[in-house]
């Protein structure tokens, strides 16, 4: 007889989750259906709140923890509830909602006692928690408020200020991190399908942890901790050998500073000895080139005098030559100009045309101010139409209508048609543009049939009668008169050209004005021209008398210019002799000034400056070698100061190569000797180098040597995991192994480092001090630890177990070979998939646990859309997990009949939400083989399903 598990027994929805009251047992395999979207994983998801106390721990998938508040506590009087059958009596974890009003918080409760939801209504009316506790008293049952750590700390038997008992957990250790693994696969077995490889696999490490020894580990922390001295040491040597040409410089630096302290010992008296000699002979040829140029220059004073009243004769006929010539150029350009003109009265005509064009555009700028353009247009049209009967009747005068019919009627007659008739039909010639005539006398006759048509002024045929006394006939005498016509056709044309004119000026009046300027800058110019015409008229009457005064000046010009070109050649004479003796006298200051200056910037040597290598080469000590010899010993101390500062410099550059052992040396000159010495002899530090860092792997291998026994001990509790899971068929495979993918380059360079240190502390590597004979294990091991350190960079440095390995599943399904898959949700069917999921979270679950305790408890588990997995596996996976204390619940759109119960959310649900109690429950049970499987409620409802095909 199995032995009595206990667990949550029923789980209760009050006002929550679309549920106005949800109530499930979880004590048998349970189906839930319904369509999709109706309530089954909300209703499901709020097993959280009592398991895991707090909101920080759940997970509701797509919902954030804000919206998953609001949805499930959207009032006050909002509960989920379990009730929890425990070996000393039942007990209720109850969680209230706050609604609104608390900003949608909750508050977890907890009392011994029976779940009764008679205790949460009152006159049909749900209770807030307040009336709710008073309710519970005055049934004689004491509840506790809880807080999410005091409930966390209740169901794993930890110690709280509340006198119960609910011990639903009984985690081996109650750590947080336990805690954490808890939490994590409660949460896996309620979302079965978020769980992927890389979730199981921490899940493995956390779940084992008590069984390992390492854990993870600052790798790089560690490899500083043994390297500290070395990479010291490494650091000093390596840098001593970057700063390599830093330190031969700084050597040569040396040298040559003694050299330049050896020369400046050396000029320092001599110059002393020149400089007195030399301001004995300055003194005395100064005062000689003084006297000198005074007398070059009373001298010179008296020939300038001589010369100044000459020049001033030659610059007055220069400026009247200039002049002249500038008359001239003038009247050569006007004659250019008009060289084509013979008479003023052709520029006249010019400005003439110019001025009647611009008053032309004037006047129509000022009359068109008077029209609107549509008058003008009108204006235009009956003047174009006006000056057109006119040319019309100047070209036809002898050959028209008017004519011929005067030929043959009298005047009266012709009258009277050209009152009927287009006054305009007479002026049209005779002939094929005109009026065609016969020859004979019929047209005559034509026109006497339409003149008996007239009564005196009237106009009258059948059945029409005009009055014709209003109208004049048109006045075609004139066509008689051709002088007259060509009158009145220029009259006409003159006024069509005006009217255009103030058209286009109303038409563009901007552009008018711009002409009109322009027009008035034509009559500017053709004045101007004419001025200058008049100009060059009058200019050429002098133009004889300007010419021979040009060549008076101009000979004159001559003789001054002789007569002062032999005072010139006498002045420049003195001026070079005083040239001479000025630039003797200058070079001499600038000399003084130069020794003077020199002199200034002369640096005395300083008592203490140690002698250098004396300077045996020959000197010129002459005075003429004065200034070279004083600007070679300033030379040679600037460049004294320049090696001073290369010195400087160098030493800083080879310290920041990382050189600083030698700092602590107070004599500058003896720690550059010290640090060219060590130069030198840098093999002998490299021997030393080679020596520690060997020494330095064992101590990196004592921390990898707990992470690689970690690894061996992973892989043994996973063969332990895998004979227990398989010791049942999991769904239709033969066997399935989780199995651990090694990562085989970082065990690898993990077993070497290990080795190898092995071999340094056994003493089995005679030659560990021989840097020629392992120089390759040497370079193994620092190829390996440069792998490691690559290896944990993207993780913090944290070198642990978790990186020498990928989880694996190994699928044998029957009759077939072993295929092993990285990733979980591609190694079989959904529903086998499933299946392995549930059983692994199972297992690890019970691993967390205290082993007597676990075998006592039962929890339940989620199964969405539970119909991937076939009945026969259904049924496979429910006992096996019975049997290890998990209780299924399984979500479909159809009932599954591997339940013991099943519950029919859409036949529960109404305009106020789904209601579902007790009387709701269909409980499932399986008759023969043969025979339908029958759903019976408590009040013996029944209903029949056809099993399913398997």
């Amino acid at each position: 007889m199995s032995q009595e598990r206990y667990g949550i027994r029923r789980f209760a929805l009050l006002n929550t989750a679309g549920y106005s009251l949800g109530m499930f047992p979880l004590e048998t395999p349970l189906s839930v259906y319904g369509a999709n979207n109706l309530g089954k994983s909300a209703s499901i998801n709020a097993l959280q709140f009592p398991i895991l106390a707090r909101m920080s721990d759940m997970s509701f998938g797509k919902y954030s923890l804000e919206q998953s508040r609001k949805f499930y506590f959207a009032s006050d009087t909002s509960y989920i509830l379990v009730e929890v059958a425990l070996p000393h009596g039942p007990h209720v974890i109850g969680v209230a909602g706050r609604g609104p009003g608390g900003g949608f918080g909750h508050q977890f409760f907890v009392y011994q006692g029976s779940l009764d939801l008679d205790h949460y209504q009152q006159n049909g009316t749900c209770l807030r928690q307040r009336e709710l506790f008073a309710n519970l008293e005055r049934a004689g049952i004491k509840a506790y408020e809880a807080k999410p750590d005091e409930l966390r700390r209740l169901l794993v038997g930890g110690h709280t200020a509340i006198p119960l008992d609910m011990t639903l957990i009984p985690l081996r250790s109650t750590s947080e991190q336990s805690l954490k693994t808890f939490r994590a696969l409660f949460i896996n077995l309620l979302h079965m399908r978020e769980i992927t490889a890389a979730k199981l696999k921490q899940l493995f490490l956390d779940a084992f942890e008590h069984s390992l020894r390492s854990g993870s580990v600052d790798y790089i922390a560690a490899t500083e901790e043994a390297f500290r001295d070395v990479r010291r040491m490494e650091q000093d040597y390596q840098a001593l050998v970057a700063a390599g040409p830093l330190v031969e410089a700084l050597a040569a630096g040396v040298a040559q500073r003694e050299l330049l302290r050896g020369k400046l010992h050396r000029l320092s008296p001599l110059l002393d000895s020149l400089l007195g000699t030399w301001q004995d002979y300055a003194g005395a040829r100064k005062e000689e080139l003084v006297i000198q140029a005074e007398h070059y220059r009373r001298e010179q004073d008296g020939l300038q005098n001589e010369q100044r009243g000459g020049t001033a004769e030659l610059m007055r006929l220069e400026r009247e030559i200039s002049e002249i010539q500038r008359w001239l150029g003038e009247l050569s350009s006007l004659k250019n100009r008009f060289a084509l003109v013979d008479d003023a009265h052709v520029l006249g005509q010019q400005l003439l045309a110019a001025k009647d064009a611009h008053d032309e555009l004037a006047g129509a700028l000022s009359q068109s101010r008077q029209f609107s353009s549509d008058d003008l247009d009108e204006r235009l049209r009956d003047l174009e139409k006006r000056l057109k009967s006119v040319r019309q009747q100047l070209d036809h005068a002898d050959n028209n209508s008017y004519s011929r019919l005067r030929e043959e009627f009298s005047q009266a007659d012709v009258d009277r048609l050209m009152r009927l008739f287009n006054g305009q039909l007479f002026s049209l010639p005779l002939g094929d543009k005109g009026i065609a005539v016969d020859d004979g006398e019929t047209w005559v006759k034509s026109l006497e049939a339409v003149l008996d048509g007239f009564k005196g002024e009237r106009f009258e045929v059948p059945g029409l009668s005009i009055d014709l006394s209003h109208i004049e006939p048109p006045a075609l005498q004139a066509l008689a008169d051709r002088a007259a016509l060509r009158d009145q056709k220029d009259r006409l044309e003159r006024e069509l050209k005006q009217l255009k004119a103030q058209h286009s000026v109303v038409v563009d009046r901007t552009a008018s004005k711009a002409q009109a300027e322009q027009l008035y800058q034509q009559v500017l110019d053709a004045q101007k021209a004419l001025e200058d015409f008049r100009r060059c008229q009058t200019l050429s009457a002098e133009e004889d008398s300007k010419l021979e005064q040009l060549a008076q000046a101009e000979a004159a010009q001559d003789e001054l210019k002789r007569t002062s070109d032999a005072f010139t050649e006498r002045v420049q004479h003195l001026s070079a002799k005083l040239q001479l003796v000025g630039r003797q006298l200058a070079d001499l200051e600038a000399k003084e000034r130069t020794l003077e200056d020199a002199l200034r910037r002369r640096q005395l040597l300083p008592a203490d400056l140690p002698c250098g290598t004396p300077f045996m080469d020959p000197v010129d000590d002459s005075l003429d070698n004065l200034q070279p010899l004083l600007n070679d010993y300033q030379d040679s101390w600037q460049a004294l100061q320049r090696v001073d500062g290369q010195i400087e410099a160098l030493y800083a550059q080879v310290r920041l190569k990382g050189v600083a052992k030698f700092d602590s040396e107070e004599d500058p000159e003896r720690r550059l000797q010290l640090l060219v010495n060590a130069y030198a002899h840098r093999q002998d530090e490299a021997l030393t180098l080679a020596k520690a860092r060997r020494a330095a792997v064992t101590d990196i291998a004592r921390t990898l040597r707990n992470i690689r026994s970690d690894y061996d001990s992973l892989e043994h509790q996973l063969a332990l995991f895998n004979r227990e899971i398989n010791k049942r068929q999991v769904s239709n495979l033969e066997s399935f192994r989780i199995v651990l993918a090694p990562n085989k380059d970082a065990l690898k360079h993990i077993d070497q480092i290990i080795h190898s240190a092995g071999q340094y502390e056994q003493g089995e590597t005679l030659s560990v001090f021989d840097l020629q004979q392992s120089s390759e294990q040497d370079s193994k091991n620092e190829e390996a630890k440069e792998y490691l350190a690559r290896l944990v960079a993207a993780n913090n440095n944290q070198l642990g177990l978790k990186d020498l390995f990928e989880l694996a599943f190994e699928i044998t399904k029957v009759g077939g070979q072993p295929v092993i898959h990285t990733d979980i949700d591609g190694a079989a069917s959904n529903g086998t998939t499933m299946t392995i999921k549930a059983l692994t979270n199972m297992y690890l679950l019970l691993h967390l646990m205290d082993r007597e305790q676990a075998s006592r408890i039962r929890l339940p588990y989620y199964l969405d859309e539970a119909a991937d997995i076939d009945e026969r596996n259904q049924q496979a996976l429910i006992e096996t997990s019975l049997q290890l204390g998990f209780v299924p619940i399984l979500a479909s759109v159809k009932p599954q009949v591997s339940a013991h119960v099943a519950i029919d959310l859409e036949g529960g649900s109404g305009p106020s939400g789904i209601y579902i109690d007790e009387a709701d429950w269909k409980f499932i049970k399986r008759r023969e083989q043969t025979e339908p499987v029958c759903l019976a409620t408590r009040q013996n409802r029944t209903a029949e399903i056809t099993e399913p095909a398997d």
